[in-house]
């Protein structure tokens, strides 16, 4: 999700989540298709499963082919297929993304919400779907890709009752999803707080990379030994988390690529070392096309690195 400069994301109560998903997720834009919402009457299915559905899943919404295969077990949910969805299309989520499935390919008819904090509602197992919904529509409502998102759908290409089934040659994947966005720098000023005379350094990087590139820029640029845990956050009170490493230094969680969050003027925090807690202040001062639109004579730091021991 796209986030404003200084923004602090405000607790919520429990009670305030006590209602209907459908109400709670659907955006103005498509209040209409979901005013007539035609859930499924899915009676519970505890059989075994019979085989694996070989599932195509294509983006709509793109200028070139990017699209995925699945194989998962016919007696998986929906909740599982939108796992793998978002795995194969590397797609983040955070508690404010919601995904919807529809029942036919023009997502009108609603079939599922999904959400991070509750879950698919409804959450048939996929023989249900297919054998009353095919093919049909899945949509990740976000507005992390520019003027769009992303939409795709879904097709069964195959059953498959043992391994043998499957072509040794098959293609998994085609494209990715953001092969249609251009690629942007960020000019970036990293700033070490409660120093005197001020420590900062500027990083240019491209809107393509992760949060964990970033977290290595800063590392190489400030002369830190990138041995302990650092994150990223929304607020100047640090408090409102976009990602962090766990005990892998090398594994954020998540680890979106920067053009999913960061916009020109907006400004977040990065710590690094929770126990001593080396605190930066990031901004984003300007977005080019080219390297080349950048003054030569830009100011690239000011002040020595710091010994954290």
């Amino acid at each position: 999700m796209a986030l404003k400069p200084t923004q602090v994301p405000t607790s919520t109560t429990e009670d305030e989540h006590e209602h209907d998903l459908r109400d709670a997720f659907v955006d103005e834009d498509d209040a209409e298709d979901w005013e007539d919402y035609d859930e499924i009457d899915y009676e519970e299915d505890y059989a075994p499963s019979k085989g694996r559905y070989l599932f195509k899943v294509e983006l709509q919404n793109s200028a070139s082919p990017v699209w995925r295969r699945l194989v998962l077990y016919d007696n998986f949910t929906l909740a599982s297929l939108n796992d793998d969805i978002l795995d194969a299309f590397d797609i983040a989520i955070d508690d404010e993304r919601t995904m919807r499935f529809y029942q036919d390919d023009k997502f009108h008819k609603g079939l599922s919400i999904v959400s991070y904090k509750y879950g698919a509602d409804p959450n048939p197992t996929l023989r249900q779907v297919v054998q009353q919904v095919m093919p049909f529509g899945y949509i990740v409502d976000t507005p992390d890709y520019p003027k769009r998102s992303p939409r795709f759908l879904i097709t069964v290409e195959k059953f498959i009752h043992d391994d043998s089934e499957l072509p040794a040659d098959l293609v998994m994947e085609q494209g990715n999803i953001d092969d249609d966005i251009p690629e942007r720098f960020f000019l970036l000023k990293v700033q070490l707080l409660d120093f005197e005379p001020q420590i900062w350094r500027r990083i240019l990087i491209s809107n393509k990379q992760r949060f964990l590139d970033l977290h290595y820029e800063i590392q190489r640029e400030f002369g830190w030994k990138d041995n302990g845990l650092a994150g990223f956050f929304t607020g100047k009170g640090f408090r409102g988390e976009i990602c962090r490493t766990e005990d892998f230094l090398d594994s954020p969680t998540p680890n979106p690529k920067l053009y999913r969050y960061l916009r020109e003027g907006l400004s977040f925090g990065y710590i690094f070392d929770f126990n001593d807690k080396w605190q930066h202040w990031i901004t984003v001062e300007k977005v080019v096309s080219d390297k080349s639109e950048l003054s030569k004579k830009l100011i690239w730091a000011k002040g020595d690195n710091v010994l954290p021991y």
